[in-house]
């Protein structure tokens, strides 16, 4: 499979959001949130939004204090994480180079009355920096319950579903073997439009085509073959038999 970025729906959808939130009223609201369900392509399409931005990525991990995360913010700026105003100096190499702050994982700086978030917020709110906030859907009241964060998040992008067109276009772009538009339609029923999925199974097409000697498959090719593991069906299959 090539190594390539599909320009998806979901992508266009960040980069509009983005484009918002330049356009902003109130300098401080400078904050995005950014939801979908796992497997959509939130952090590969974040990853190449960054290397394009040069915004610096943080992943959040569950306890992570205030200090551990100014520490992981300076660490990406290259900045001595043993300076005594390491904040001050992050402040203003965001400032200088007006660079976004990508947070992975957002959720887990809601614990401990959101005091990273706030910690967060001190450092961005003087340099008017944008920071995106990536989460599950299923936390936006969260956010929404802490008004000195909520009132900052100036608009909400939600990663939707791989349309059609998003899996044709990912088989072109990245398949070493040419799938029929029959294949791409079961892809995009299969993988219930997560990119994840899609990818894994170009995989499986592209080694099952290899083993059929064949440069082009269509589905009657891979009746047969499963395209991708559902393991919530498997889960809800054998708890129903028990």
């Amino acid at each position: 499979m090539k190594a390539s970025f599909v320009q998806t729906e979901n992508a266009n959808r960040l980069r509009e959001g983005v484009q918002m939130l330049t356009e902003r009223g109130a300098r401080e609201a400078a904050w995005m949130l950014i939801t979908g369900r796992p497997g959509e392509g939130k952090t590969t399409t974040l990853y190449n939004w960054c290397a394009a931005s040069g915004a610096v990525f943080i992943t959040a991990t569950q306890g992570m204090t205030p200090g551990r995360l100014v520490t992981a913010i300076g660490e990406r700026l290259g900045l001595s994480v043993t300076a005594r105003d390491l904040a001050t100096l992050i402040g203003g190499r965001l400032l200088e180079a007006d660079t976004p702050v990508v947070v992975d994982e957002a959720q887990f700086l809601l614990a401990d009355n959101a005091a990273a978030l706030e910690r967060l917020r001190g450092i961005t709110d003087k340099s008017a920096t944008p920071v995106l906030l990536v989460s599950m859907e299923r936390d936006v009241y969260r956010f929404g319950a802490r008004e000195q964060i909520s009132s900052r998040i100036f608009n909400w992008v939600e990663f939707r579903p791989a349309s059609l067109e998003d899996v044709s276009l990912a088989c072109h772009q990245l398949a070493d073997v040419q799938i029929a538009p029959d294949l791409v339609a079961r892809i995009h029923a299969d993988t219930k439009g997560r990119m994840r999925g899609v990818l894994n199974a170009i995989s499986r097409i592209e080694m099952a085509a290899k083993g059929l000697g064949k440069k082009a498959v269509a589905a009657a090719d891979l009746r047969k073959t499963v395209l991708v593991e559902d393991y919530r069906a498997s889960h809800d299959r054998l708890a129903r038999r028990a």
